[in-house]
């Protein structure tokens, strides 16, 4: 494996303007990670004026997931290839074209659309963004909490905003995304400022042949690469058996976790007014961005040595316990103290996993293997979701949220478990220095 070289011109800026053109990039990954969550506190009214009920909602929430996941399996590695900054300039259009069809909307298909498109545009950003920050920032510490801050930042903002200005202004589900769309513009502006980052010269590993095939002459003589095309490519998965296990393992609790966010970014601001009588849209916003806060403060306060699979699998499993038993004796407080314990569960595990993608990534497929990291949190959202959407239908919120808390830490279990087995087997893990085997290459990068 070789080492890329960060491209000249990167290297050869002075200090203030690496630091701005990092500060454009989280600001850009910020504002478009915020457009996921800004609908939120806003299905209550949407499901009010076109007559739907929490299946329809569920559906709405997943049609982003599907954006989301599709584009991760079909142009994860497409800024390995073309570029940080055109997809960060498509996944930055992408969402405002999805604002404007919220603003604009008038029935469920147009809903439908834009959150496809909103899934779309996140898919392009996660694995961009993250390696862009990566390429820019030295420090691998540094790099992970400032990507993990934007990405669970801008989830929080979007919630909590919206949820203050539906409560504020007269016809919330049109005027959030006017405002949000003047954000967007800043951030377009912001954008004019990040340098280009991808070393599309570095070497590729004998397995990523494929993706990048050389043409041939008619003598069998390779002629050039061939550019990238669009298609489903298989996730990526690092090399050697211990350094996959310590990856899936990450990728299984990220998951998991995920469970939590698809509740909180879907049901639970209807669980809040009808379980728990709470019909403020800015309580709500914020009761829901509790969630994305406390995971924030866990990626960027908690100390390295706290930022462990076991920590965060008990975190997770209390948040669950003290949120269900919320529902179940339809306590507010009770709710807000688990969803700080979820949050931080949420977030230690979400910075846990992202340092071992950086530590097994190199500089040739660093987009295509955090995309498999993000098809691992992403496709985390949609069964846990699902069953939830249909067991409300079926036997009501509290059973139904019980089934839910059982799915998300069982499998939790099964990650930690796993994790377990490379631990047994690798050095001790820190933040900067995860639990999998590294080559003295790798280890000198750090």
């Amino acid at each position: 494996m070789t080492l890329a070289r960060y491209p000249a011109d990167l290297t050869a800026r002075p200090h203030a303007h690496r630091v701005l053109a990092v500060g454009a990039v989280a600001f850009v990954y910020t504002v478009v990670m915020a457009g996921g969550t800004l609908t939120i506190p806003l299905y209550v009214l949407w499901a009010s004026q076109f007559g739907f009920g929490s299946l329809t909602t569920v559906v709405v929430f997943i049609a982003y997931v599907v954006g989301v996941v599709g584009t991760l399996l079909v142009a994860g590695s497409l800024s390995d290839a073309v570029g940080r900054r055109p997809v960060l300039a498509l996944s930055l259009t992408l969402t405002a074209l999805s604002t404007v069809g919220f603003a604009l909307a008038d029935g469920l298909t147009v809903l439908l659309i834009s959150r496809v498109l909103s899934g779309v545009a996140t898919g392009l950003i996660t694995a961009t963004a993250t390696s862009a920050i990566a390429e820019l920032v030295r420090g691998r510490r540094t790099a992970a909490v400032l990507s993990t801050a934007a990405n669970v930042g801008g989830l929080s903002l979007g919630v909590v905003a919206a949820g203050v200005l539906a409560q504020c202004v007269t016809a919330p589900t049109h005027t959030v995304f006017w405002c949000y769309l003047a954000t967007c513009a800043v951030a377009g502006v912001s954008w004019l400022v990040i340098p280009e980052t991808a070393d599309r010269t570095a070497d590729k590993t004998a397995d990523r042949t494929a993706d990048k095939t050389a043409d041939r002459t008619a003598d069998g003589t390779a002629g050039r690469s061939v550019r990238w095309q669009p298609r489903i490519r298989r996730p990526v998965l690092p090399d050697g058996a211990s350094r996959v296990r310590s990856f899936v393992a990450s990728g299984v609790l990220v998951a998991a976790s995920s469970g939590v966010n698809g509740f909180f970014s879907s049901l639970a601001p209807a669980f809040l007014r009808d379980d728990l009588g709470v019909s403020n849209f800015a309580v709500i916003g914020v009761g829901v961005g509790t969630l994305f806060i406390s995971a924030l403060l866990a990626q960027t306060v908690a100390p390295a040595a706290l930022v462990r699979r076991d920590i965060g699998t008990a975190l997770l499993a209390v948040g669950m316990i003290v949120i269900e038993a919320a529902l179940w004796t339809h306590s507010a407080p009770l709710f807000i103290v688990g969803t700080v314990f979820a949050g931080a569960a949420v977030g230690t595990l979400f910075r846990h996993g992202l340092s071992v993608t950086d530590a097994l990534c190199h500089p040739g497929n660093r987009a295509e293997l955090t995309a498999t990291y993000f098809l691992f949190l992403y496709s985390g959202l949609v069964v846990p979701v699902l069953v939830l959407g249909l067991a409300d239908q079926a036997v009501g919120t509290r059973a139904s949220s019980t089934m839910l808390a059982a799915l998300v830490v069982s499998t939790a279990l099964v990650g930690l478990a796993l994790g377990r087995r490379t631990e047994s087997t690798s050095t001790p893990h820190t933040f900067s220095r995860p639990s999998t085997h590294l080559t003295p290459v790798e280890e000198n990068h750090e």
